[in-house]
């Protein structure tokens, strides 16, 4: 039961689109679902007029409406927004994240740039004869969409505007002109909307066709899913990226939609309407009753194999099912395979279709037993300390069917016309359990017996395997180097660690590996800068302030009888001759400026999530009574009050500079010759004739 039965697994959405599919769906990231359609269309009752929409931080909608732009705040009515001058034809609009609001005047050949903090009007940008026509802001950039041939410009506030990408209309028929820019933080640059005649493209900027989408009148990207609206009262199509390719998600509803233009509003999608704007009310698809997907051919690698059992990462949700059937053979050629079906939705293009095992026999899969039922697993996925996606659960059921090399695996779904079955991942295990090898020969001798038995001990040895599984693993749990991810706070809590999400991947394990020899040693400097460099992944130095204190004030040829400085509850320091050590510096003795005190030398520069860290390594394993400075070392050694021979002097640039390039760095300015490269520390492991400089 300890050795590994191995796995055939489905969860690639290549592998899912290999698959013969009917009436179903492909869903983004791999799986299927059963097909949908989208709901009827309602009669339009007018043209769109395209508009401009956008949301600031405060969550309030800015719409460009007529000659003029509206603000919506939230629960209060709508009042005109702070945009000084008179307006023609207002269109696009767009807010960065510096709450400037963007406003494009098509027929004034204008962009207008008003700080929504004050309310004022930071400038006005005159294309010329460039004649704007839709504006979209990212996390740092501001993308404008003008001109004839389409031409798109980068905008910053006061700054800009600059060239973009050069701009390449798709080769698709008809006269197509780009209407929609759209952009956000998790697209790699902006996306255009190509319309006309009916036609909708999206497209990349270097003319690469994204999708057809008939009718698209706006587009934006929401949480990384790419919504497009469509005509007046329709819903709103979503596609999620997925890999190379996009998926379409379930259209959601957009009541009283004008056509104009939508938006992203925390998450959600929001659109106009002649009334002001609203935001999506969910999905509004309709799902088909039933669909199957069946398999390719998996391979045992051996002739006459019994097949274990079959697991399913599945979302069911109520009146819906899974039914399960299986086909095996030995046959190394099949005769009359099913024909090939791609999915209703999410089809996508697989690399090397020749490559694909063949399909099963229509013959022999018409001939295939009836459907198994699926068992849900109590205890979660079979995977030992694996943790299961938080929207589907494991089920099973054992393999039946005959002995045979190859296994074939259709799935039936079954639900409503809002409820769709979601099968993300299947796993087979290529080996049965071995059970009735430990049974007399007579009572499996027959293959009706022999199945019956082995679907009978099934269950039994489910639990039994787990179990040993668990067991025989239990050593690589216990190793942080090799230890579960879903795992390891367990295993830190066993020294009292409570990790840190923030922390390195990498950096974890090593600290809860060497958790024990530290904590014998917290408190010390070594195991302080030992934690450092754990997170860092770099060593710091650690300088305590006695260490710079020098003589600590000496006065030369004071009268006899001075006192001496004194230290800690009154004792006082001694006198020799006609002069003191450690006199009082600013009305304060060396010993209380440098006592218990220490500076942390990071070589180069942390980000302000990384200075927070460092801040909490050293209030939790620093001396209670000690007080810390950090010390970020930057470029290099600093001339003046931090640069000490030994301790804080670095020769050689950090990692930090860049190249000099020749017709590039100018000289006199701090270009440096030469890769940079860790340098030598004066008094420390420096050699003459040895030091490497730059």
């Amino acid at each position: 039961m300890g050795t590994d039965r191995g796995e055939r697994l489905l969860s690639h959405p290549d592998q899912w689109a290999r698959c013969a599919h009917q009436g179903t769906a492909l869903l983004a990231g791999g799986g299927v679902e059963l097909n949908w359609s989208d709901e009827p269309d309602p009669a339009c009752r007018s043209e769109s007029k395209p508009s401009g929409l956008a949301f600031d931080r405060w969550c309030r909608a800015y719409r460009s409406r007529r000659a003029a732009v509206e603000v919506h705040p939230v629960r209060e009515p709508p009042r005109p927004a702070p945009c000084p001058g008179v307006l023609r034809a207002p269109l696009g609009l767009a807010v960065d994240r510096s709450q400037r609001l963007y406003v494009v005047e098509s027929s004034a050949h204008a962009v207008l740039v008003v700080d929504l903090w004050t309310g004022r009007l930071l400038r006005r940008i005159r294309l010329g004869r460039l004649r704007p026509r839709d504006v979209s802001a990212d996390c740092g950039r501001v993308w404008l969409l003008a001109g004839e041939p389409a031409t798109l410009l980068i905008l910053d506030g006061r700054r800009g505007p600059r060239p973009g990408p050069a701009v390449r209309t798709p080769r698709c028929a008809g006269r197509l002109r780009a209407s929609r820019v759209a952009a956000g933080p998790d697209a790699a640059g902006p996306l255009l909307l190509w319309t006309g005649n009916g036609a909708g493209i999206v497209a990349a900027p270097d003319g690469t066709v994204l999708l057809e989408v008939p009718g698209a009148t706006d587009l934006a990207l929401v949480g990384g899913v790419l919504a497009v609206g469509r005509q007046p009262g329709r819903s709103i199509r979503r596609f999620s990226p997925d890999g190379g390719s996009w998926t379409e998600l379930d259209p959601v509803g957009a009541p009283d939609y004008d056509g104009g233009a939508i938006a992203a509003s925390q998450g959600r999608i929001g659109y106009t309407t002649e009334a002001g704007y609203r935001t999506t009310i969910g999905p509004v698809s309709r799902h088909l009753d039933s669909g199957s997907v069946t398999s390719y051919r998996l391979d045992s690698g051996r002739y006459r194999n019994r097949w274990g059992r079959l697991f399913l990462d599945a979302c069911l949700p109520l009146d819906t099912a899974v039914g399960v059937r299986f086909l095996t053979s030995d046959a190394d050629e099949v005769e009359d395979p099913i024909p090939a079906q791609p999915a209703g939705r999410g089809g996508r293009a697989v690399p090397h279709p020749e490559s694909t095992p063949p399909l099963p026999s229509a013959s022999l899969l018409d001939a295939a037993g009836p459907a198994s039922v699926l068992f849900r697993r109590p205890t979660g996925a079979e995977q030992s300390w694996s943790m299961s996606p938080t929207d589907s659960a494991t089920y099973e059921a054992p393999v039946a069917a005959p002995p045979g090399r190859y296994l074939w695996v259709q799935l039936l779904l079954t639900g409503t016309e809002r409820a769709t079955p979601r099968i993300r991942a299947m796993r087979v295990e290529s080996v049965d359990h071995g059970l009735l090898a430990t049974l007399p020969r007579s009572w499996s001798r027959s293959e009706p017996d022999a199945q019956f038995l082995h679907r009978f001990l099934t269950p039994i040895d489910g639990v039994l395997y787990d179990l040993d599984w668990r067991a025989a693993q239990r050593a690589i749990l216990l190793d942080p180097r090799v230890s579960p991810a879903e795992a390891l706070d367990w295993l830190a809590g066993f020294a009292g660690l409570v990790l840190d999400a923030r922390w390195p991947a990498d950096a974890r394990r090593t600290l809860v590996a060497e958790a024990y020899q530290l904590f014998a040693r917290r408190g010390t400097r070594a195991a302080l800068i030992r934690i450092l460099e754990i997170f860092l992944g770099r060593p710091p130095q650690v300088v305590e302030q006695w260490q710079l204190r020098g003589l600590g004030g000496t006065v030369l040829g004071g009268p006899l009888g001075t006192p001496a400085p004194a230290i800690g509850s009154g004792q006082q320091t001694g006198t020799l001759g006609r002069f003191t050590l450690g006199g009082a510096v600013a009305g304060n003795d060396s010993y209380r400026l440098s006592a218990h005190r220490f500076t942390v030398l990071v070589p180069g520069t942390l980000s302000p999530e990384q200075r927070t860290v460092v801040a909490g390594i050293l209030d939790v394993h620093r001396p209670a009574h000690t007080a810390y400075e950090i010390c970020e070392l930057g470029c290099g050694m600093r001339v003046g009050e931090r640069l000490r021979v030994a301790l804080t002097s670095f020769v050689g640039p950090s990692a930090s500079w860049q190249r000099a390039v020749v017709g590039s760095t100018g000289v006199g300015t701090d270009g440096v010759i030469g890769t940079p490269a860790i340098g030598s520390r004066l008094g420390s492991d420096s050699v003459t004739g040895r030091v490497r400089v730059g």
